[in-house]
């Protein structure tokens, strides 16, 4: 049997220190963990190569996305067309098991890992400044993995009024030996925000780590977006609110806005979607390069193969989230997010998000963005409706429409989650906003009669299964209630 995570700690740190890609300058391949680990500048490499499994084909750089909008009713996949591979069957019918869910698990640990190596052992090396920021860096990528593991293999934060029920291992230290049982869902969120504060405390906020695209790497508006998203999923409103307002008025050294919304001409051909580094509304997205190689096949070539009819196509889009946006008589008066889909000849419909850099002629890499402005508008929008002040939901709904050639929500709990339904759809939102709200998961446009058109509120589906090789090799890890527990 596999010792899963546990291996995982044990041999993260060196593995992670020659990945290429998001580093500068590639460390010695004879890099030894003790040598890494004896200096500021070993320790700084390490932090740069923990970024590279945000971009393995299990999570943003691929089925992060891809899994979460084909279980909703963004997604379709075209049965019996050309564009049907065999792939992503599982997900669309939102079928899983075991040994056919998430690999989330693991991508998350190995960074939890390295990172929990650096903060353990950077005490002494360097100076004050260089140390509170490598470890703001590690703060926020811990949170940010358990944050996103907890999504995924637990219930919604209010599945229990008091988030009691199981989520995932809280691990702060690099001990191969432990066998660390599941956290409440209460106290990964405690975690996550503790870790995000301690992080936007300590970072200096001219900070940004010398990289290919800025906005790739963490800054002091990239933590205070995610606890805007961390608040939001757990009901605080006035955070939610708080932080969406600190990011949305961040300014750069010259006191211009730090962030722009996209106009319609961004959105044409979705060239805001295919530049080779962060754009104006990104504020954090993983990069992707032909260059980068952290899964053996390449990295985010997943997205561009199953999101476009050039590739293989299973991820298509429904006609139910393309029959949401608004078609006038002239372009002014037709909501520019259509720009964001195309049409085959066959009436199949794709979204052009990850439609590639044109680097390659079949698999493309793309950038996945992570978080942008937009959301932080509809985050404090969102928490304004459900009392949050010093905030106006009507002004910040109709930021996005004026951006958008669209009409404006109303400002209630609906209009809120029709526009974030339509803004950020195909960017794997979906799921967990009708999960956190406590809506069912709908749909009418399915390829067969056969395939699932609607998921409860509270069924166990809402929670992917452990995966086997952590629940064979670790006796204090329960299963998820609906799934079997140990699978050969």
């Amino acid at each position: 049997m596999k010792k899963y995570i546990f291996l995982i700690i044990a041999t993260a740190l060196v593995t992670l220190t020659n990945c290429k890609g998001f580093l500068e300058e590639a460390p010695k391949l004879s890099q030894s963990d003790v040598l890494t680990l004896s200096t500021i500048e070993g320790l700084d490499k390490c932090v740069a190569g923990a970024y590279a499994p945000l971009a393995s084909s299990s999570w943003y750089g691929s089925d992060w996305i891809l899994y979460n909008e084909m279980k909703t009713s963004n997604g379709k996949k075209y049965i019996g067309t050309s564009y049907d591979s065999g792939r992503l069957n599982d997900y669309y019918n939102v079928s899983y098991t075991p040994t056919s869910t998430s690999g989330v698990y693991s991508a998350a640990y190995y960074i939890i890992s390295a990172v929990n190596n650096v903060i353990d052992n950077i005490e002494g090396k360097g100076t004050e400044a260089q140390r509170n920021n490598l470890i703001a860096e590690c703060l926020f990528l811990r949170a940010l993995c358990h944050f996103d593991a907890v999504l995924t293999y637990a219930q919604p934060y209010n599945y229990t009024a008091d988030a009691s029920h199981a989520g995932i291992p809280v691990v702060l230290h690099t001990d191969a030996a432990a066998r660390p049982s599941r956290a409440t869902v209460k106290e990964v969120y405690d975690q996550v925000e503790a870790d995000l504060l301690e992080a936007e405390k300590l970072i200096n906020p001219s900070y940004s780590r010398s990289a290919t695209d800025s906005k790739a790497v963490v800054s002091l508006p990239v933590i205070q977006a995610l606890l805007s998203r961390v608040y939001l999923y757990r009901g605080n409103w006035q955070g939610a609110a708080d932080y969406a307002t600190k990011v949305i008025d961040a300014k750069d050294a010259n006191g211009k806005p730090l962030y722009e919304m996209w106009t319609p001409e961004d959105l044409v051909e979705a060239k805001c979607y295919r530049q080779d580094i962060g754009t104006k509304e990104v504020i954090f997205e993983v990069y992707a390069t032909t260059g980068n190689l952290y899964d053996p096949n390449g990295a985010h070539v997943g997205l561009f193969s199953m999101t476009t009819p050039s590739g293989y196509g299973d991820g298509g889009c429904s006609s139910e989230i393309v029959s949401k946006f608004e078609i006038g008589e002239t372009a002014a008066d037709t909501d520019a997010r259509l720009n964001l889909f195309a049409a085959t000849e066959d009436g199949c419909i794709f979204t052009m998000k990850y439609s590639g850099k044109g680097q390659y002629s079949t698999d493309d890499p793309v950038n996945t963005i992570v978080i942008r402005l937009s959301e932080m508008y509809l985050n404090r929008a969102e928490a304004g409706v459900n009392g949050a002040t010093g905030c106006n939901p009507i002004a910040d709904l109709k930021v996005i429409a004026d951006n958008r050639n669209a009409t404006p929500q109303p400002a209630t709990t609906t209009g809120v989650a029709a526009e974030r339904e339509k803004e950020l759809c195909w960017e794997g939102h979906l799921w967990f906003d009708l999960g956190r709200t406590k809506q069912p998961m709908e749909r009418t446009d399915v390829a067969a009669p056969n395939i699932v058109k609607s998921i409860p509120v509270g069924d166990y589906r809402w929670a992917m299964p452990i995966p086997y090789h952590e629940i064979n090799s670790n006796p204090n890890i329960t299963q998820n209630p609906g799934y079997s527990g140990a699978e050969e």
